[in-house]
């Protein structure tokens, strides 16, 4: 099932990727509410392109610099659309407080709800996301996140293009996504998978001339396979 309050709030919503993520849930019928942290003429054109969905838009700044203002755009998006069963983030533009504030009117809704950390392999959130999935199972509120490249290397393959993000959020808010929480999605385009042989290429990684030997996450000791 959807959440049964079919408003989402897309942090970061003046990025290209906050863009895109913001028309996939127009798409999927939700209310949006667009916050911004600079671009407030990029958010107000999300938000035309977001009604011409037959749904609801509304835009506030956020500055992360400002907390009690991130909280206080939460509520007034809550006020301006009737509630919050949907909160998405995008890279630089989470803060605890956000999340925190969204839960309080997910849970007042009684009808469960949708967390979705879109964030780098270099942020700490992946943490935060198995912990707040833990915590909010039991009222019905899922927590995941969707990590992207946070660097695009020349070895590296290509990018996802934002709208493939979008789509992965997409599905984790909708009634198919219902029982994934505390899961990460790698998009990336296997950039992760080829670092290592590219490096090796380059000449950044050499074989040890001696293998030693780790513990791996089986908690057996496994030899090293890459030194610096």
């Amino acid at each position: 099932m959807h959440p049964s309050t079919r408003t989402a709030v897309v942090t970061g919503s003046d990025s290209p990727m906050g863009r895109a993520v913001a028309l996939a849930l127009a798409d999927d019928g939700f209310d949006v509410g667009l916050a911004y942290a600079a671009d407030r003429d990029s958010a107000e054109a999300t938000a035309a392109d977001v009604e011409t969905r037959s749904v609801r838009a509304a835009v506030q700044r956020m500055d992360l610099a400002d907390l009690p203002g991130s909280a206080t755009a939460v509520d007034e998006f809550a006020r301006d659309l009737g509630g919050i069963g949907v909160l998405v983030s995008c890279p630089g533009s989470t803060a605890v407080e956000c999340i925190q504030r969204a839960v309080r009117y997910m849970i007042a809704g009684g009808g469960g709800g949708r967390i979705v950390n879109v964030t780098t392999s270099s942020s700490g959130l992946g943490g935060l996301t198995g912990l707040l999935a833990a915590e909010l199972a039991r009222y019905s509120i899922t927590v995941n996140s969707v990590v992207v490249p946070a660097v695009e290397p020349d070895f590296a393959a290509p990018g996802p293009d934002d709208r493939e993000v979008a789509a992965v959020a997409s599905y984790l808010c909708a009634s198919a996504g219902m029982f994934v929480t505390g899961a990460g999605y790698v998009v990336d385009g296997t950039r992760i998978a080829m670092i290592p042989h590219s490096l090796t290429e380059a000449g950044a990684l050499r074989q040890p001339r001696r293998a030693g030997r780790i513990r791996s996450y089986t908690g057996r000791w496994a030899p090293t396979r890459w030194t610096r």
